[in-house]
């Protein structure tokens, strides 16, 4: 009977022992890596009621004076009838580049 108590708990003191122990593990090493997406939105900047064309959708600036939209495939932008490049354009540090629409017509 003495040896099954100690038996038992030796056993207690092991799982104890077990759960109580902290393991430590090395981090992962992380590689660097790169979405590829060069630009995220294009904030286009202009007179309010200036009409613009995006990615085939139209579009007219808010009272605000700005209008920001996510980044598609899209390289051009259509004000006053012109195609213009949006690339021309500087990226800020979040990856915005912001395009100054020019009054409308």
């Amino acid at each position: 009977m003495l040896v099954t108590l100690f038996a038992a708990a030796l056993t207690v003191k092991v799982d104890l022992l077990g759960m109580i122990q902290q393991r430590y593990h090395a981090a992962p090493e992380v590689k660097s890596l790169t979405c590829h997406i060069e630009t995220t939105s294009y904030r286009f900047v202009g007179t309010p009621g200036t009409e613009f064309s995006y990615d085939g959708d139209s579009y007219r600036v808010p009272e605000s004076g700005v209008i920001e939209l996510v980044s598609s495939k899209a390289n051009e932008y259509v004000v006053n009838g012109r195609t213009l490049p949006l690339n021309l354009w500087p990226k800020d540090s979040f990856g915005t580049r912001t395009v100054p629409l020019p009054a409308s017509n």
